[in-house]
């Protein structure tokens, strides 16, 4: 979940910047490659969270061992769709997204260094992976 308020809040950032900054002689917010990029940010973000409260709560009707495929999926997804959108708001920000000046640079750091803690994305692919060999055996 922290994942998602940093995106989240990595977006409210870039919204913001784009609907101030000029670049080419237009708002960054009437550039179409912006609009592109920021719908689908706002997508991964909302995949993202919604498999996160499934795995929530499968986790609370079924309990871990059952809920650890969807457990392994929001492992994987988290990190890296908050990667993404904190990626394009620190472009969107220029040298000011990867100073101190916002908290865009730690935000980074810190999905970074969660997407290693919480365990290599291949060791869950794996458990994923397993789960649908098994499922499919059935």
């Amino acid at each position: 979940m922290r994942l998602i308020g940093a995106a989240e809040r990595g977006m409210q950032l870039t919204v913001e910047r784009a609907l101030k900054r000029r670049a080419f002689g237009k708002l960054i917010a009437q550039h179409g490659s912006f609009l592109s990029d920021i719908a689908k940010c706002r997508i991964e973000l909302e995949k993202t969270r919604l498999l996160v409260l499934e795995a929530a709560d499968q986790l609370d009707h079924l309990g871990n061992k059952k809920a650890r495929g969807t457990i392994a999926m929001a492992k994987v997804a988290a990190p890296n769709m908050a990667l993404k959108v904190l990626d394009m708001a620190m472009q969107v920000h220029g040298a000011a997204g990867l100073s101190g000046d916002t908290v865009l640079a730690h935000l980074w750091a810190t999905s970074r260094t969660l997407r290693i803690a919480d365990g290599p994305d291949e060791v869950h692919l794996g458990t994923i992976a397993k789960l649908e060999l098994r499922r499919a055996k059935l």
